[in-house]
């Protein structure tokens, strides 16, 4: 009897969340650990599943996302932390990051079709929904 309820008392202490989020920060810390090529791969295969790119999309966008991957690394590599910024720094980097996503866009924008360009925009919108409510759900913390 005693077994059985140290048994049950172990399953319920394992906070199966916690370990999700542990697995999370664990991948994400081995993804900054690719290489840009890598980066540029696996987002070009993954436009490639959603949006059924053509070879020559294709290598189009595995070339943006190369420029790209590059220059976020180097980013990555010589930023501060943020609390060590100033107000303006941190508004120069917004910028720079917006800047940056419109560029984007606009190179998306040429080299897919409108249907495809316009199935891209549905899934980033989808994506930011998903985190701002999953913000919110952390702000509000465990009911």
């Amino acid at each position: 009897m005693i077994a059985v309820l140290l048994f049950g008392f172990n399953v319920m202490a394992q906070n199966p969340k916690a370990d999700k989020k542990e697995h999370k920060k664990e991948m994400r810390q081995k993804m900054k650990d690719l290489t840009p090529e890598q980066v540029a791969a696996l987002r070009t295969k993954q436009m490639t599943l959603q949006l059924d790119l053509t070879e020559a999309q294709q290598l189009q966008i595995e070339k943006m996302e190369l420029e790209r991957a590059k220059k976020r690394k180097e980013k990555f590599d010589s930023q501060k932390k943020r609390s060590d910024l100033t107000s303006d720094e941190l508004a120069a980097k917004k910028m720079e990051m917006l800047d940056d996503q419109i560029e984007a866009k606009k190179m998306l924008k040429s080299i897919l079709t409108e249907e495809q360009f316009q199935k891209w925009e549905n899934n980033v919108q989808k994506k930011r929904a998903h985190k701002k409510r999953k913000h919110i759900k952390n702000e509000r913390g465990p009911n």
